[in-house]
């Protein structure tokens, strides 16, 4: 637990839109404290953007509150704002016929960083992010890793308590998005930013975020520290992997679903994976003792702990939703 006082503490936020039949977001709760990343995960049309937007000041929420370092965001919205940094999927966070040096320069201006500060706040940031050989180059030239490096960058020019960041890594090659992961994690863990993080990569919440909230529908399904609620499926949700060579003919497939309703299947690069839940050790030899029969060559077979993206689609799949 934190003992550190929250920067943001979002209490039983609602919004709803004029003429819709439902909330978009229905009392949400959420507090982030210095130098942790919270990740909010949903499907599409989940409320993941309301909410994101409720708490950066741009859309007025229906009822509750959001407080940034003590400041309400709609009753205080001048002096909260200056406490948020934010990176918003779609909006306009970088000019492309600016260099990346007069990006900064721009939206330092409109963030009032102070003129004093400000020209060593943009070496600094260059530096963090890698960017100082192209600080004279124009965005339009920059690679999609180089313009979100560049645009997070403009999001902390005034030096925030928290930080939003919506899908930071989409679009990016496997390289960008780690070296993206790594400093965002670093920018909790060395400089203390709250960071409030929303992405369809489960991986990539996994791996950054000391805590998942899912909501689904616009409420709230689950709030857990990330370790536990994987240690928590991985308990209720044992699974068993089998690999074999080339892929399992149809027959002995039906066999398998006979004895394991819930196995699953997936085929790739000349190999087949099957899922199997809840299996208990003899009725695992039986299987591989089937799979034998049926001349599949079992190349590995091992147990393994649930995913994210395993919980996420259990907690937000058609059956379990609120209808």
């Amino acid at each position: 637990m934190n003992d550190a006082n929250p920067v943001m503490e979002v209490k039983e936020i609602t919004k709803v839109y004029p003429g819709a039949a439902k909330a978009a977001v229905s009392a949400l709760n959420l507090t982030l404290h210095p130098g942790e990343i919270v990740a909010l995960l949903g499907p599409n049309g989940a409320g993941k953007t309301t909410a994101v937007k409720m708490i950066a000041g741009l859309v007025l929420p229906t009822a509750g509150s959001v407080c940034v370092m003590g400041h309400d965001v709609v009753r205080a919205r001048t002096t909260s704002v200056r406490h948020i940094g934010a990176v918003l999927e779609g909006a306009r966070n970088l000019y492309w016929r600016l260099s990346a040096e007069e990006n900064l320069r721009y939206f330092g201006a409109l963030r009032l960083t102070p003129r004093r500060q400000l020209a060593g706040r943009i070496d600094e940031l260059l530096s963090l992010f890698g960017l100082e050989a192209q600080r004279g180059q124009e965005v339009r030239h920059f690679s999609r890793g180089m313009q979100q490096k560049l645009a997070i960058a403009s999001a902390l020019l005034h030096d925030p308590d928290l930080l939003l960041l919506d899908e930071p890594t989409l679009g990016l090659d496997v390289k960008a998005a780690r070296q993206l992961e790594e400093t965002v994690a670093q920018l909790a863990r060395k400089q203390g930013k709250a960071i409030l993080l929303t992405t369809h990569m489960m991986d990539v919440a996994e791996k950054l975020a000391q805590r998942i909230i899912v909501i689904h529908q616009g409420r709230e399904v689950v709030s857990e520290e990330t370790q536990s609620l994987l240690r928590r499926y991985s308990a209720q949700r044992d699974v068993v992997e089998i690999h074999v060579t080339g892929a399992v003919p149809p027959a002995l497939w039906a066999q398998v679903q006979q004895v394991v309703p819930d196995a699953a299947i997936s085929g790739e690069n000349g190999t087949t994976q099957l899922l199997l839940p809840g299996l208990d050790q003899a009725l695992l030899l039986r299987l591989l003792q089937q799979l034998n029969a049926g001349g599949v060559s079992i190349q590995e077979v091992g147990r393994r702990r649930a995913h994210l993206e395993e919980i996420f689609l259990s907690l937000t799949e058609p059956e379990q939703a609120d209808d």
